[in-house]
């Protein structure tokens, strides 16, 4: 088993991010250290590709990003996967 893994790189024209991660690449990551129904935790959130990645296979997510344009377009990948969640008051 090699310890390299290969994705294809997301096209400049789909990307969010500049540093944006395939979502292939970050399932198969998810997948090897995050226990089923576990939590993933993204600190530096960008556009939401892990939190993405992390509700398709089932995983809850918290993503912290202090960039308001990153933080909308987050909200809107969100919506596109689940429906809005009522916020705490």
């Amino acid at each position: 088993m090699s310890t390299i893994l290969r994705e294809s790189v997301v096209n400049t024209v789909d990307r969010h991010h500049p540093a944006e991660k395939p979502i292939p690449l970050l399932v198969r990551i998810l997948n090897a250290i995050t226990p089923p129904g576990g939590t993933v935790l993204d600190p530096f959130a960008g556009s939401g590709t892990t939190l993405i990645a992390a509700v398709q296979e089932g995983f809850n997510a918290i993503g912290i990003e202090r960039e308001l344009e990153y933080c909308e377009i987050i909200r809107k990948r969100m919506a596109e996967l689940q429906p809005a969640l009522p916020l705490a008051k």
